[in-house]
């Protein structure tokens, strides 16, 4: 028996399926029961089905893209903290409790809206990080060198 979707079939096609499978039902049942049981959503309505699934997918990935650039970078900080707590450790702690948080938010504008944001600090705190690493750098090579040390 050949497969029919219900999108290539018109509706009169359909209920003469319908009431040959229906065994001698009245075909206005038959039309009720295809009514009740099948309804084809809009074009809209498709059109949406497509591009959620995508628009998640999209923003999950986004969301551990992030994340992974988060502990990359926190690599580069190896100072301690004033309770002796490397930075590194903070930064992958404070960034693992910020997702979990976000992680059950339903509303995909205020996530995408988190992760901008989120991008914005990582990328502040990255040139912040290398101007004042140029500047350490600047200084040292500023000082006279004294011989013998």
């Amino acid at each position: 028996m050949a497969e029919i979707s219900i999108g290539s079939v018109d509706d009169k096609k359909l209920l003469a399926l319908a009431a040959s499978i229906g065994h001698g039902a009245d075909p206005d049942e038959v039309a009720e029961l295809i009514e009740s049981n099948i309804r084809r959503p809009s074009r809209e309505e498709q059109d949406a089905q497509r591009a959620t699934p995508r628009r998640l997918l999209t923003t999950r990935r986004e969301a551990l893209s992030l994340y992974r650039e988060i502990l990359r970078y926190s690599n580069l900080f190896v100072h301690r903290d004033e309770h002796g707590r490397m930075w590194r450790d903070v930064l992958r702690a404070n960034a693992r409790a910020e997702f979990e948080v976000a992680r059950s938010e339903p509303d995909p504008e205020l996530i995408n809206r988190m992760i901008v944001t989120g991008r914005d600090a990582v990328q502040r705190i990255v040139d912040s990080y290398m101007r004042k690493r140029q500047r350490i750098i600047a200084e040292e090579t500023e000082r006279p060198q004294v011989p013998g040390m």
